[in-house]
């Protein structure tokens, strides 16, 4: 057991999650919300299938994630590797986090048929998702490691997903009300920071110049952010997967098993 290697721990829970075929279902779903959209054109079906999927597959992801990685078990397996279970617990995560992508990128293609558009914009979908596919398995490893019991982890990660649909554009929106007398840019950063998703979102309009840019983030992104909205969507993503993964591993190694 002391052999044991994080690659190989990578590959296990990647190809355990890539068995399980509800790991595919955002495949054909995403064809199926282009579908839907279709009527509305090829960039607007485009937004509107990334904004469904930004709703619908975070629950699904959670759902298959949690219970692979907080299992009473497979605490008592970690325990066994002294000074290595984080690093290892961190391999596995990253492996349901690379299960995840295949799918996407397979849905990608299909919608990307279905609206009629190139390989550019199908990729760009593709990244898009991969990136907020990254950021909830960094979610569902820190509410893992947060317990051992797999319904209070994934109630957990729900209610951090229900906190970032419910409670972000009414708190960005009453604080905008609020400070409409002071300067806008810092608050609204800061809000930017804390959901990644909206500035993913908000990204896609602007790459596509689709001119629906609404709401105080797309504000700011249009008016002061400009050439460096794609670095701050991708810096923002980074720092928040590295950040859930890191605390995930430590917190992991550090509880009493």
């Amino acid at each position: 057991m002391s052999e044991l290697k994080a690659p190989a721990l990578f590959t296990l829970y990647l190809k355990a999650l890539l068995r399980n075929p509800w790991a595919w279902a955002p495949a054909p779903a995403l064809a199926g919300f282009a579908a839907v959209f279709a009527a509305r054109g090829p960039e607007v079906g485009l937004v509107s299938t990334f904004a469904l999927a930004l709703l619908a597959f975070p629950p699904l992801w959670l759902a298959l994630a949690v219970p692979m990685l907080a299992e009473r078990e497979e605490w008592a397996f970690w325990a066994a590797f002294p000074g290595k279970a984080g690093r290892l617990y961190r391999a596995g995560a990253f492996g349901v986090a690379a299960a995840f992508l295949p799918p996407l990128l397979l849905g990608a293609g299909l919608a990307g048929g279905v609206l009629g558009l190139g390989a550019g914009p199908a990729l760009l979908l593709f990244g898009l998702l991969a990136l907020v596919g990254l950021y909830w398995a960094g979610v569902a490893a820190l509410a893992s490691a947060f317990s051992p019991e797999p319904p209070r982890a994934l109630g957990l990660g729900l209610a951090f997903w229900a906190a970032l649909v419910l409670l972000y554009e009414p708190v960005v929106v009453g604080l905008a009300v609020a400070l409409a007398d002071w300067p806008l840019e810092a608050p609204l950063l800061a809000a930017v920071l804390s959901n990644p998703m909206e500035l993913a979102r908000i990204g896609l309009l602007k790459t596509l110049g689709v001119p629906v840019l609404v709401g105080p983030v797309g504000y700011l992104l249009d008016r002061f952010l400009g050439a460096w909205g794609p670095a701050l969507m991708l810096a923002t993503f980074g720092f928040w997967v590295a950040l859930f993964f890191a605390l995930a591993g430590w917190i992991f190694a550090r509880r009493d098993r």
